[in-house]
């Protein structure tokens, strides 16, 4: 008997007006293809999506007429319902494969957003502004009104929880549709926000089959009720919802993929490069939006480069850095195709080995660096999601400002030299969200504003920039 035939004692809920709804189970599994529990699996054969957004409707107008002072104090009690949880939520992420220090990382970054989104609750509303043809003339900052939230698996804390405060911080409600990987964490953490006192019909959970997303998403929207929808993953997933909410003039804020880069220059502290380069692409298995794919090398050290890359890598923990498949085997056959292609067409392994007979049977993939790469090859332009990046020597590096900019992607990059100005000023040419001087490409924090420009997206999270994106400017002018 199959073990996905039976039904463990674990079925995560569906939450609609506060109710846990356990009907429709729909099998979760880790990366070993292990079940692990199941998930209710919301329908969208009754009217089931029509109660959903009507409730977010009444849950609008509910929360966003709660005091500051109240909301303060609710935000408060959910730090400590997520502190309370904290064990619960560590083991989810851990439940899919992540890693130790990432699953910490999630919670204390989710701790970190509500704490700067509380501190924001308290600035100023609006502000007055010149009017040659009124007595006063002001703006205030309103919730732009119900939103839809989508998060994916791999950071499953940190990214579903920040698409729940900001707009709840803005004053907006919020219906969250969870991964399919990752719905436990999904699950526990907006039970933790509506036991601090979130209105029920303010803050809902959804679960949808993954054959079931196109059409949720399309009934959803048709409603009208929904006034923007929030989501992060990958850019096909994002220009598809794009292309929904364009149907239905809905806005969106969208955080996608990336073909994240760091330039090297030739007075660059090579040793620290290596290390923090390497952390930026191999960090939770290279399973991270802001992961490193390409490294660009000055020529005159980038012979030195590589010898310290390599010696570097040696170090690395194999078990740690490995990337292990997550429930599907998309994601595994996706990085093989793309070593593979760039094998057969010339590029050659820098570090690492690759056995693609090896891999199908493991389900894992070893870090590796290709060097060699050109524009003919697949990975040159695609996003790896994977352990892998490759070396790419200049000798201008206008050339390489160039090339970057021409590219679909632009999500984060990092710029490695002693000369800080000059880092600064090539840091300022690229057409990129995030650039980190002497830092990682991945690096996220709520006091920073995050995201993306071309197919990695459009606009902010964190801080004010993520509150603003859920509210509009209101213009009132009074005249005696």
């Amino acid at each position: 008997m199959s073990p996905h035939s039976e039904i463990p004692k674990e079925v995560y809920p569906y939450i609609i007006n506060g109710q846990d709804i356990t009907t429709n189970p729909y099998p979760v599994t880790n990366h070993q293809n292990d079940l692990i529990h199941h998930f209710a699996s919301i329908s969208l054969k009754d009217d089931s999506i029509d109660q959903l957004t009507v409730n977010a409707k009444e849950g609008f107008h509910e929360w966003s007429s709660i005091s500051i002072n109240e909301k303060i104090k609710i935000f408060e009690k959910v730090k400590e319902n997520i502190l309370n949880k904290r064990s619960e939520l560590f083991k989810g992420h851990s439940e899919i494969g992540g890693p130790d220090w990432f699953a910490n990382f999630n919670v204390d970054g989710c701790l970190g957003q509500l704490q700067e989104y509380i501190s924001q609750l308290s600035r100023s509303p609006g502000e007055i502004v010149q009017s040659s043809h009124s007595d006063l003339a002001m703006t205030f900052k309103e919730p732009v009104g119900p939103v839809l939230s989508i998060s994916p698996w791999n950071a499953p804390v940190i990214l579903a929880g920040r698409s729940i405060i900001a707009p709840l911080a803005a004053g907006c409600s919020v219906i969250v549709k969870s991964s399919e990987k990752s719905p436990k964490t999904a699950y526990i953490l907006v039970k933790c926000f509506l036991d601090a006192g979130i209105p029920s019909k303010a803050l809902q959970l959804v679960h949808v089959k993954p054959e079931e997303n196109p059409s949720f998403i399309d009934k959803v929207l048709k409603t009208g009720i929904i006034k923007k929808v929030n989501f992060t993953g990958s850019t096909i997933v994002g220009k598809k919802i794009a292309e929904v909410c364009g149907k239905n003039l809905i806005p969106y804020l969208l955080e996608l993929g990336g073909k994240n880069i760091s330039i090297v220059l030739n007075d660059a502290n090579l040793k620290s490069a290596s290390g923090k380069i390497l952390f930026g692409a191999w960090a939770h298995k290279g399973q991270i939006c802001m992961s490193t794919d390409k490294v660009f090398i000055d020529e005159n050290i980038y012979d030195e480069f590589k010898k310290q890359i390599i010696e570097t890598a040696e170090g690395f923990s194999k078990d740690k850095d490995h990337q292990i498949c997550q429930r599907d085997t998309i994601g595994r056959d996706k990085v093989i195709d793309l070593v593979e292609d760039a094998l057969n067409k010339g590029a050659n392994l820098v570090f690492g080995t690759f056995n693609k007979e090896e891999i199908l049977n493991s389900n894992i993939i070893q870090p590796i660096i290709l060097e060699n790469v050109t524009s003919k090859m697949d990975i040159n332009s695609i996003e790896t999601f994977g352990p892998v990046f490759t070396l790419h020597k200049f000798k201008d590096v206008q050339d390489v400002v160039k090339e970057i900019n021409d590219h679909d992607y632009g999500l984060k990059g990092s710029v490695w030299s002693t000369n800080i100005i000059k880092a600064l000023k090539i840091a300022r040419q690229l057409e990129i969200g995030g650039v980190h001087i002497n830092a990682p490409t991945v690096h996220d924090e709520p006091t920073v504003p995050h995201g993306g420009v071309k197919s990695s997206g459009l606009g902010r999270f964190n801080s004010h920039w993520g509150m603003d994106e859920f509210q509009i400017t209101k213009t009132i002018t009074i005249n005696e």
